[in-house]
């Protein structure tokens, strides 16, 4: 097995099924709902996984523009580069209502299909290699991926190696929300 089938075994399974589940199953009234004061929404945690693989591994991995600046940001009604993380629950209602799912639909659908071109073409030499901090700093701060803290994400992120970079942004950060969308689909009634 090499490593693109090792990947795939749990990153298909993400796509193909939990995500999909989500799409198929929660109507978009639902998914824009925050159905507790201290949870996010399901459009809002798509959103947000999407944004942070598109950016984690394009700029820390792969050293390629992210998929979000072919004009993504129109076409969601998202006018912020930044992935979400410590977004004020003010500012998750205004993302939840305001973007298009349709169009995030189509986002995290062209995300999906350059994490896979991306893996397919991967020098696995290459994935020990720690990810400079004046690179982090770089697109943290010029590139405008913090929406706050951004000292304390480049705190969090020196000393990952890119392949750390990948098999967190890629698999273990989307489980997690995985996990908290179907939280947040109980509390809305939503059937498991």
């Amino acid at each position: 097995m090499n490593f693109d089938e090792l990947f795939r075994q749990r990153y298909d399974v993400l796509y193909d099924f939990w995500i999909a589940v989500v799409w198929s199953d929660v109507p978009e009234v639902l998914m824009r709902q925050r159905p507790h004061p201290r949870v996010n929404s399901i459009a809002w945690n798509l959103w947000h996984m999407a944004r942070v693989e598109d950016a984690g591994l394009n700029r820390f991995v792969a050293d390629r523009p992210q998929v979000w600046e072919e004009d993504w940001m129109e076409k969601t009604n998202v006018p912020w580069r930044h992935h979400g993380s410590e977004m004020s629950f003010p500012e998750v209602d205004d993302l939840s209502q305001r973007i298009t799912l349709p169009a995030l639909r189509d986002y995290a659908d062209a995300v999906h299909q350059r994490t896979l071109e991306v893996v397919e073409t991967l020098n696995l030499d290459n994935l020990a290699a720690l990810v400079p901090t004046e690179r982090i700093r770089t697109i943290i701060m010029d590139e405008g991926l913090a929406h706050s803290n951004p000292d304390g994400f480049i705190q969090t992120y020196t000393g990952w190696t890119k392949g750390k970079c990948l098999m967190n942004f890629c698999l273990t950060h989307p489980y997690q929300h995985i996990g908290e969308i179907g939280v947040i689909a109980g509390l809305l009634g939503i059937a498991a």
